[in-house]
């Protein structure tokens, strides 16, 4: 279903429709998003049922009060917020902790370039590029995967994450250019690879 659209289709409208109550704006809104959904939310816990269970919980909630939600320019941002602050109630409910660091200690993102992918590039450079993304903070990972998965703007990546966006932004520079120190040279064939960085995260 995902495929068939393209990132340029005016959602905003599709949303509109839907607040009207359309109801194949309704399916097609929640057929193109759920795998975006849950593969964010297997990133933030390892709970996939509970991951389900939330994004059930937000489409209820969405269809239910959809008369009085907002309009919205950045459909996916919206939904992927709207599922972390679920997913957090979730949790913190489950393991009844206040800070809701200590009940999410992890975003979960390993970075997997298959072999076939990535000839003349040495395996200790793809290792090393691997271990350099797995030694990021989680906020961190969660920065490079929001940016190049999801292709948030550093505004919004910084209203998801409680952070400035010029703090976003410059994590990720730094995280690039450690990548471009580790592979020199063939940086760009591995990235021209998979035109960017969310083909392959995994």
């Amino acid at each position: 279903m995902s495929g068939v659209f393209q990132p340029s289709y005016n959602w905003t409208n599709e949303w509109r429709q839907f607040k009207k109550g359309d109801h194949e704006s309704f399916r097609r809104i929640y057929d193109f998003f759920y795998d975006r959904l849950f593969h964010y939310g297997t990133k933030i816990t390892n709970d996939d049922e509970l991951v389900e269970d939330c994004i059930q919980e937000l489409f209820i909630k969405l269809y239910t009060h959809r008369e009085n939600l907002s309009d919205t320019k950045q459909l996916e941002f919206y939904l992927l917020k709207s599922l972390k602050l679920t997913i957090y109630q979730k949790l913190r409910k489950k393991s009844r902790v206040e800070d809701l660091n200590l009940s999410l200690d992890a975003f979960n993102l390993e970075l997997e370039i298959e072999s076939e992918e990535h000839v003349g590039i040495e395996n200790k450079r793809i290792q090393l590029v691997k271990d350099t993304v797995q030694e990021l903070t989680p906020s961190a990972r969660e920065i490079l995967y929001l940016k190049f998965y999801s292709n948030l703007s550093y505004k919004e990546i910084g209203e998801l994450l409680g952070i400035q966006p010029d703090s976003a932004k410059k994590q990720v520079y730094r995280i690039i250019s450690r990548l471009k120190e580790i592979l020199a040279d063939q940086f760009l064939e591995l990235f021209s690879l998979h035109i960017n960085i969310k083909s392959f995260l995994k």
